[in-house]
This record gives C-alpha cells, sequence and structure tokens, in this order.
C-alpha cells in the first residue's frame, strides 16, 4: 500500500510524498507535520515505509481481517480468470454459459461491495468535515479531496448493500478512480467477459428476425432506489422535480 506513496522508489517517504499521499481535506497539514514527525522518531525528515507499515499495524483492528480477505480475492480472481481463459475454448457451450453467468455474478458482487464501502467513506468524510469545520483547509488538500470525493458520487448516486442480491445489478457505467486497485479487478472481469462473450470464434450469436425498425422500436425500463438523509429530503424533491420537468420535455422519454 505505501509503496504507492514512494514516488521515486527510495523505499521511504520525505513529509511532502507523504502529505500528498495521506492528505484526506479533513486534517490540516500541521496536524499532518504531526503526525509524521511521531512516526519519525529520529527527525530524518523520511520516513521509511517499513516504519509506516509498523505503525499503521497497531490500528488496523478489523481492517486486519479485510485486507487478508482482500489479498486472499485478488489471488483467488486471477487464478480463477487465467484457468478460464485456458479451458473456455474447449468447453462445451453449457460451461461456456456457466462460466459467462459466474463471472458476470462475480463482478455484480465486487461491484455492489465497493458501492457500500464508498458511501461508508463519504459519511465518515462529511462527519469529520461538519466536527472540523473551524480548520482552514490547504488548498491542496482540498483539491484532493472533492476530486476523490467527486469520483464517487459521479460512479454511484446509490448506497447499495452487498447482501442484496439485486443491488449489484444497479450500475451507473460511469468510469472511476484509474488507480483504484478493486476497479481494476472489476474491469478485468469486465473485459474478459466481453471477449468470452463477443470476441470467441466459437460463440454464434443467436440470429433473431426484427419484428419492428427504428429509434423508438424499443423501451428501456430503468429502476433505481436512492437513499436519503433526512436533513437533505427538500434538496432531493427540488433536484427530483428538475429532473421530471427536463425528461417531460424530451419526446423520448415516457
Amino acid at each position: 500500500i505505501f509503496r504507492r506513496a514512494d514516488k521515486n522508489d527510495d523505499g521511504k517517504l520525505s513529509f511532502e510524498e507523504f502529505k500528498n499521499y495521506f492528505a484526506d481535506g479533513i486534517l490540516s497539514s500541521e496536524e499532518l507535520w504531526e503526525l509524521f514527525s511521531g512516526i519519525d522518531r529520529r527527525h530524518s525528515d523520511n520516513v521509511d515505509t517499513e516504519k509506516l507499515c509498523d505503525y499503521f499495524s497497531a490500528y488496523l483492528g478489523e481492517y486486519r481481517n479485510v485486507l487478508s480477505a482482500l489479498e486472499a480475492l485478488n489471488s483467488a480472481v486471477l487464478a480463477a480468470m487465467d484457468k478460464t481463459k485456458l479451458r473456455y475454448e474447449t468447453s462445451s457451450k453449457m460451461e461456456q454459459f456457466l462460466t459467462r453467468f459466474l463471472l458476470r455474478e462475480t463482478m455484480h458482487q465486487l461491484q455492489s461491495l465497493q458501492a457500500s464501502l464508498e458511501c461508508a467513506v463519504d459519511t465518515v468524510e462529511e462527519q469529520a468535515g461538519r466536527e472540523r469545520k473551524d480548520i482552514k483547509k490547504s488548498e491542496t488538500s482540498v483539491g484532493l479531496r472533492s476530486g476523490r470525493r467527486c469520483g464517487r458520487r459521479g460512479q454511484k448516486n446509490v448506497c447499495l448493500s452487498p447482501t442484496d442480491p439485486y443491488s449489484g445489478m444497479l450500475t451507473t457505467g460511469v468510469c472511476v478512480e484509474d488507480n483504484s486497485q478493486w476497479m481494476a479487478q472489476i474491469n478485468r472481469l469486465q473485459q474478459l467477459i466481453e471477449k468470452l462473450e463477443c470476441k470467441s470464434p466459437r460463440l454464434e450469436p443467436l440470429k433473431e428476425e426484427a419484428l419492428c425498425k427504428g429509434r423508438d422500436a424499443h423501451i428501456l425500463v430503468a429502476k433505481r432506489q436512492i437513499s436519503v438523509a433526512t436533513s437533505s429530503i427538500e434538496e432531493f424533491r427540488q433536484a427530483f422535480r428538475s429532473y421530471m420537468e427536463i425528461t417531460a420535455g424530451q419526446s423520448s422519454c415516457l
């Protein structure tokens, strides 16, 4: 995790690297320096990544199991995808169908779990922001945090539960941050699914007779379940009214 913060790959972090990596718009630069100095007890103005690991390991708590599970999940998914690439073309049509289904379901579950994590992150950041309104945030910290939060909110506008069997089906199709390892895994699954469904020479799409043609030949019905905070209900109603007024004026919307 901390190697990503080490931009020059020298095995240690300067305060600038430390601040750029850990700034979240909540802690001020002074507080980040206090944290940095507490880890850098030798006052060398550099912190070894090993010391960072030792420091954060003492505070992992339940997230120790989470990170271990993510490491195991990453290995399991990559191993399954490797076997799929090797065996898919020589499998029967029924086995290919089951493989595609399992890949899609794995991807949906990961997307659903990520959406729940994003909701949790937004909630704790908003709570921390309300508690620290008296702190003047630096431009760098504010820009970094707002950019990350907009990316998450742009991707998901609903809170989904990983235990809901249908929640993984609700996606917006908007790309998220490029440095998200979680989404990188999902993207690999999506690419493999598309390759198996569309690019394999053994897959022949079902030929159906076109019963109707034209741009109005198909109707798309979409359903979204949105969780709204009690304090934001009126704002949500106003936004929803604006949405209805705009869509009502579109000839392609029912």
